[in-house]
């Protein structure tokens, strides 16, 4: 389990002013010592450019990591996941609300803090970085591009 924050600097078809807050949960599955999948969700609330009201953008995804030196303190890690993001604009703009596929890979590393003598629970520092790709094909204008950057406190038990 992988609660984060951090922030994303959205691109222009999403109706934002600049960078915001990010907020997100991943919750996993450890396959083997070098790879886990995981369920990433998360909220960020945009400011408007229009001065309506924040705009809601939720990603969603299911991913695939892979660490690399996993037994020691430092674990750099490569993902890659596919799922939905879900623009929910306030009412009054020129945008509607929509829910399109979207594309993210990352990289990061997880940083041990502390690990059980038997090394079946650990908690770890997190830092992230993610380009999540939605493509437009049904209501973007585009195929927006959005860079997400984030530090977690994984827990894993």
């Amino acid at each position: 389990m992988n609660p984060y924050a951090g922030g994303i600097t959205p691109d222009k078809p999403w109706g934002s002013k600049g960078s915001a807050a990010l907020y997100g949960l991943d919750v996993g599955l450890q396959l083997s010592p070098a790879w886990s999948a995981e369920l990433d969700l998360n909220d960020a609330p945009l400011s408007d450019r229009f001065g309506s009201g924040p705009i809601q953008l939720y990603g969603g995804a299911l991913e695939l990591l892979r660490t690399f030196t996993f037994k020691s303190a430092f674990a750099p890690y490569v993902s890659i996941g596919t799922g939905v993001t879900h623009l929910a604009p306030p009412s009054g703009i020129a945008l509607e609300s929509r829910t399109e596929l979207m594309v993210q890979p990352g990289a990061g590393t997880l940083i041990n803090l502390w690990e059980s003598s038997d090394r079946s629970r650990a908690v770890s520092l997190r830092p992230d970085i993610k380009v999540r790709w939605t493509h437009g094909w049904a209501h973007a204008p585009g195929n927006p591009v959005d860079l997400l950057y984030a530090l977690g406190l994984t827990l894993s038990f």
